[in-house]
């Protein structure tokens, strides 16, 4: 079969793009960096660098890459862009570098990055039109932004080329800019409804009308038409639109009784719905203005800008919120932007304004059957006339249940006995047993990673899916690739520079409804909920979700990515405590640790008055690691100057001080051994004192331990039997106790019954 789009694509970013913004960076590096240009290409990579060698010598041999290997830069492929651009950004592109003009600009070179990921587009299939036209779309204005003007119009002429063969997608315009989202999360190859896309146009092109409503049950495809007439407006660009906006307001209750994580809507009220439009118009600057500015900001915008804002799932809007309703509905309309709406139910006072989406006509029931042959590798030749009529009545032409009943065929092996169970069944019970059919033929593989897809708020990332799961990669990656091919998991969607997975919420709802009660889900539920939990600790907003996701990195040994993630954070905030502090984290976990750098991140947490224990914790374990005891000594004492009487961090300070104590008293240096004595003394016995931290309750009995191994290195009989006695009291079965009772005993001739209760007082004399 020949893959026609991906001949085009390779054309355009292989050949045209990538080709292109090799000749920019060693043009632009060699200018800007005469004397070290090369040193400074290999700078976003580091220790990869002979890697990406052997990979471009790969990629030559396989035919894959054409061009000679004259210098370093010839190396890259389209995969390195980002990293180059992220760091460089500035230098590259010093005619518009501001922060605001960064972010969509590598948000475009990483899609082209992962538009040819093996995830979203396995080898032997062909790009679909959006797919084929994003890839081109994005490597033309990353082109347009490099000012390379020829090759932007090579690859304009490819995406004519392109088009010619999808005739109802031409236009004379460049595309619109949009914020839809992507097509396999609303609709897979798109049938039918010519007569809705007919009255939706002759809407649009109504100078006068405004606002429009798309209503109807659910399962009946008001979603999916939406979003084909935004994608068609989308490319047809007609004047003065600029734009194409999706905003959805469904909730975390999908189905009556039943809560189902999918993720958060982009607005339940209006301030949230202002906000979310001024995002998607790139002012983010006033996002925490009053909500009046930002009403008044929005609406100058969608006048100056005109948009067509699509509004998803509207009755999800709570009665209380109608103000965002009425903003949409009447403020909107008054501006030289339009609205689509789609809901359940007729929206007030738009009864003149709506299209009824009802189920498909016979005829569109059977393109519909037919598309979906191709892709539940189904004999189009089983779905006689008769059975396409059977299929319309007993589904009432709702594509939901159509594709269902078609995926039960493939489960049963029969379409007679398929339709059959549909009837004795109902829609409801019967998408629920083919759910579990499907389910029964998946890898225990697929299995977890569809779970956990579903137990996720917001779409996983291939982290949390490690993370949760415990799988390789490997098996991940296979995973994904079962779960797409069956339509239960959608290509990835990128979200902030990355991958992210999502299940479709008619599966997810149907995922709960079926599993939510087996054990397999609740451990996944568990995992998942344990993660957050540790996750919780770090707060909310930007700079806890850049930190959330640092930590999963980590925890995957993706050491470079979340240096790299947090290096970039830092960039735009500066003085944040908690940044310096995990990335201090990250390069303690390097291996062999960055000691150097770790403590120069955890000493500038520090300086900023981070106020987080765990940074000091895990500052003092490195230290330890090393066996540098006036190090460790110094991290747990810099936390106690921001929690003066933590239990723990005085009990890590003691313990440094007193190791140290003793490797001095070994070499000779008995004064200086003294001075460190008194220090851990000092540590030990306030943290003695100290609140019990219900964390660990055995830290007491580490601080008795310690204790008494301090004094034994004066051979302070007297205040080691006073500490063994409470030892023993409080922790009667410890095993330490046992083995360094015994071990002291005989070296000391100490017998605990012969010492009162209460004798001494903690800190008493000597």
């Amino acid at each position: 079969m020949v893959q026609e789009n991906m001949v085009v694509c390779y054309q355009g970013v292989q050949r045209v793009y990538r080709n292109a913004v090799v000749r920019f960076l060693r043009s632009s590096l060699s200018e800007a960096f005469p004397n070290n240009a090369t040193d400074k290409l290999r700078e976003p990579f580091q220790k990869e660098w002979e890697k990406i060698k052997s990979d471009a010598l790969q990629a030559r041999e396989s035919g894959e890459l054409e061009s000679k290997i004259i210098d370093e830069f010839d190396l890259l492929s389209v995969n390195h862009f980002f990293n180059i651009f992220d760091v460089h950004y500035k230098v590259l592109l010093k005619d518009d570098s501001e922060e605001k003009h960064k972010k969509p600009f590598l948000n475009w070179v990483k899609e082209i990055k992962n538009l040819r990921d093996p995830l979203s587009h396995p080898s032997e299939e062909d790009f679909t039109f959006e797919d084929a036209f994003r890839l081109l779309d994005c490597a033309r204005r990353v082109l347009l932004r490099l000012n390379l003007t020829v090759e932007v119009n090579g690859v304009k002429d490819l995406v004519t080329k392109l088009l010619t063969r999808y005739p109802t997608m031409s236009s004379s315009r460049e595309p619109l800019e949009d914020r839809l989202p992507p097509r396999e999360s609303v609709v897979i190859d798109f049938v039918g409804r010519g007569k809705e896309m007919e009255e939706l146009w002759e809407w649009f092109l109504d100078p006068v009308s405004r606002r429009w409503a798309l209503a109807g049950e659910g399962g009946k495809g008001k979603t999916a038409l939406a979003y084909n007439f935004a994608f068609d407006v989308k490319l047809k660009a007609p004047q003065p639109y600029q734009t194409v906006f999706w905003v959805s307001a469904k909730r975390r209750r999908f189905l009556e009784g039943l809560t189902v994580g999918i993720n958060e809507p982009d607005f339940y009220d209006l301030d949230s719905a202002l906000s979310t439009l001024l995002n998607q118009y790139g002012w983010l600057d006033e996002i925490d203005f009053p909500i009046e500015s930002k009403r008044k900001r929005v609406l100058e915008l969608l006048n100056e800008f005109p948009a067509l804002l699509v509004v998803d799932d509207v009755d999800s809007v709570e009665v209380e919120n109608e103000d965002a309703i009425e903003f949409f509905s009447l403020q909107l309309p008054l501006t030289r932007s339009k609205v689509l709406f789609t809901s359940r139910r007729t929206i007030f006072g738009m009864g003149g304004t709506t299209t009824h989406v009802a189920g498909f006509y016979a005829d569109e029931v059977e393109k519909f059957i037919i598309s979906r042959c191709q892709l539940l590798e189904l004999d189009k030749a089983i779905f006689s006339h008769d059975i396409v009529e059977q299929i319309a009545e007993v589904t009432e032409g709702s594509p939901l249940y159509i594709e269902d009943l078609m995926r039960l065929t493939a489960s049963t092996g029969s379409v007679k006995e398929a339709i059959k169970l549909w009837k004795e069944k109902g829609g409801g019970e019967v998408r629920k047993f083919a759910l579990g059919r499907e389910c029964d033929f998946l890898t225990p593989g697929a299995r977890q990673v569809l779970f956990t897809a579903c137990v996720c708020p917001a779409n996983a990332s291939f982290p949390e899916i490690e993370e949760v799961t415990g799988l390789s990669r490997e098996t991940i990656t296979r995973s994904l690739q079962e779960l797409q091919r069956l339509f239960l998991v959608m290509k990835p969607k990128l979200i902030e520079g990355e991958q992210r997975f999502e299940v479709n919420i008619n599966t997810r709802a149907l995922v709960y409804d079926v599993y939510g009660g087996t054990e397999q889900f609740r451990r996944i539920e568990d995992a998942h909920k344990t993660i957050s939990g540790q996750m919780e600790r770090v707060g909310r907003g930007e700079v806890s979700a850049i930190i959330r996701q640092g930590i999963f990195l980590l925890r995957v040994s993706k050491h470079k990515e979340a240096e790299q993630l947090l290096v970039n954070a830092l960039s735009k905030y500066a003085g944040n405590p908690d940044l310096f502090g995990v990335l201090g984290v990250v390069y303690k976990a390097w291996k062999p640790a960055r000691l150097s750098d770790a403590r120069e991140k955890f000493n500038r947490a520090f300086q900023l008055k981070c106020a987080k224990q765990e940074m000091y914790e895990h500052w003092y374990e490195m230290e330890e690691r090393e066996k540098e005891w006036t190090m460790a000594a110094l991290a747990a004492e810099k936390g106690l100057k921001i929690f003066p009487k933590n239990k723990k961090l005085l009990y890590l300070a003691g313990t440094a001080r007193s190791r140290l104590s003793r490797e001095l008293r070994s070499g000779l240096h008995k004064e200086k051994a003294g001075e460190e004595f008194s220090l851990a003394r000092r540590h030990l016995e306030a943290a003695l004192r100290a609140t019990v931290d219900f964390r660990d309750k055995w830290l007491d009995a580490k601080i008795y331990r310690a204790l008494v191994l301090t004094f034994e290195q004066t051979g302070n009989k007297r205040k080691m039997e006073y500490y063994f006695k409470l030892w023993k009291k409080q922790f009667p079965e410890d095993l330490d106790l046992v083995s360094e009772l015994e071990r002291i005993s005989k070296k000391y001739n100490i017998e605990l019954s012969a010492h009162e209760e209460g004798k001494l007082e903690i800190g008493g004399g000597d």
